[in-house]
């Protein structure tokens, strides 16, 4: 079997950026030393699979929902049916973009450089990379939640004015 780490490398070494470098000694000149570099970058992967647990939670959230309460909602009419699937697509849709642009497991002793301060900052770049699509993932779920709550309140608007029952 192939070790594909090498490949993953040199692949990554072409994402590495002036700013990424620029960072790297910015974090040297206030940390002092590599090693704290490497743990502060540590901790930063840390926070963001952190904030992407809480887009899987608010996605569990939505799914659970409607699980219970959805086929309530689809029944009330198109107007509030509709909107609930757009809004669990994309609630799916960004828990797929936080899957495979965050979670997705990559060690970052892996990324190595020709120098520590390269292979710093190639993990400088992953983590960047990783926030973007983090980011992309909390746009999209909060689209597909205003979508979500569209179907609610249409829903509930319907029941209180006596159109459907609660029940």
């Amino acid at each position: 079997m192939e070790d594909d780490s090498c490949n993953y490398v040199e692949m990554k070494k072409t994402i590495v950026t002036e700013k990424n470098r620029e960072e790297f000694r910015y974090m040297l000149s206030v940390l002092g030393n590599e090693a704290e570099v490497w743990k502060s970058l540590q901790g930063q992967f840390a926070v963001l699979h952190q904030r992407t647990q809480a887009v899987f939670g608010i996605g569990a959230l939505a799914i659970s929902v409607t699980g219970f309460s959805g086929h309530r909602i689809v029944a009330a009419g198109p107007w509030s049916g509709y909107p609930l699937i757009i809004g669990l697509v994309f609630v799916l849709l960004s828990l797929a973009v936080a899957l495979n642009g965050v979670v997705r497991l990559h060690w970052i002793s892996e990324l190595r450089g020709d120098t520590t301060a390269e292979g710093l900052a190639l993990v400088i770049a992953m983590r960047n990379r990783k926030t973007r699509f983090f980011l992309l993932s909390l746009k999209i779920v909060l689209f597909g939640l205003v979508w979500y709550v569209i179907a609610v309140g249409v829903y509930l608007l319907k029941a209180s004015l006596g159109q459907i029952p609660i029940l």
